[in-house]
């Protein structure tokens, strides 16, 4: 017997059996095509095509056949429609929309350098206004490198941290502590310091201190309830980090020193965070420390998703010239690589390693 859903192309066939004069079944074809039936069979045999074609249709369907003239069936609820292919360029992997922390997260609030060491304590002001009013960073002695000791920055008033833009994405103030300048990062709660130039000493006292790193509340006032917290915050800071770098490293397209330098130092973040975030207290119980650092990073892949998307739009605007009817543009000549000055002066190379022709 024909099974539903088995017919292929504009026809389908149907077997039939007659039985001859011996007795015995010899199959005997018939083909369906548009609305004209040819039949190599009698009108007895077509008489028996109805009425299989009526079991047929009493029985449920596993298939469907299709003639020629036919509609499509609508697709049942819930179905997903196959996307047909435009043939156009996929769009390019966009970063995930993060908004940096504010002053007034870390206003209010005393952070210690690893969760434990010294204290700083801010004020935040209209604006990006943000102060200082507390400052002790924590160090070894001079003179003694295995001890101890604490310096106290006293002012007659608040330091006042002057705002430097976002250059990694997050908020970032200048400290101008005539002894020792430092700049920081604002994140949610806690501030990432960074000193480039390395310890600072302070020989009245016989204190050196460095107070780059993650200042954060103390490790160990962090609970299990904010643990749990942290935990969440960490899984949204890793795929939002992920989601970046892969923006960006399809925003550098095919050139490799682009790609190899973002691979570079995504891999080298890994190991920054560890070194950082190692002496961080009970940082193994709760990974605040790591969370506030992935935080960051993540800030940082999209500030510079955006620096380059910036970059590719600004060339698109610059206009090219045009030649007026009848006339063509030509070329500087490629020998001529110094830029014009004023009249009398000798011409100054456009590019350091060119000279004057």
């Amino acid at each position: 017997m024909h099974k539903p859903g088995t017919g292929r192309g504009k026809f389908a066939l149907i077997q039939l059996f007659k039985r001859d004069k011996s007795g015995q079944a010899r199959p005997r074809m018939a083909s369906c095509e548009g609305p004209s039936i040819r039949a190599g069979s009698s009108l007895k045999q077509l008489s028996s095509l109805a009425f299989i074609a009526a079991l047929l249709a009493s029985a449920p369907a596993s298939g469907q056949i299709m003639l020629p003239g036919a509609l499509e069936l609508q697709p049942p609820a819930g179905a997903r429609s196959p996307q047909t292919p435009s043939g156009g360029p996929r769009p390019r992997p966009q970063p995930p929309a993060l908004k940096p922390p504010q002053a007034v997260t870390v206003s209010g609030r005393e952070l210690f350098r690893d969760g434990f060491a010294g204290a700083m304590s801010f004020r935040a002001g209209p604006g990006d206004a943000l102060e200082i009013t507390r400052l002790l960073l924590a160090g070894e002695t001079i003179s003694r490198p295995a001890a101890q000791c604490q310096v106290e920055v006293i002012a007659e008033a608040p330091i006042q941290a002057r705002f430097a833009g976002r250059p990694n994405g997050a908020l970032r103030y200048e400290a101008d502590i005539a002894a020792c300048p430092f700049s920081l990062d604002v994140l949610d709660g806690a501030v990432l310091v960074l000193r480039p130039a390395g310890a600072c000493d302070f020989a009245a006292a016989d204190c050196r201190v460095d107070p780059a790193g993650l200042w954060g509340p103390r490790g160990e006032t962090i609970g299990p309830e904010q643990v749990k917290v942290l935990e969440r915050e960490r899984g949204r800071a890793e795929a939002n980090m992920r989601a970046g770098f892969h923006a960006l490293l399809a925003a550098a397209g095919k050139d490799k020193e682009a790609v190899k330098k973002i691979a570079g130092e995504q891999a080298g973040f890994s190991s920054e965070r560890e070194m950082t975030c190692r002496n961080y207290q009970r940082e193994d119980a709760h990974g605040f420390c790591a969370t506030k650092l992935t935080e960051a990073r993540a800030l940082a892949l999209k500030a510079a998703f955006d620096a380059q998307d910036h970059k590719e739009t600004a060339a698109k605007r610059i206009p090219r010239p045009r030649a007026a009817s009848g006339e063509r543009v030509h070329a500087a000549p490629k020998h001529n690589n110094a830029a014009p000055g004023p009249p009398g002066a000798e011409p100054v190379p456009a590019f350091p390693d060119a000279s004057p022709q």
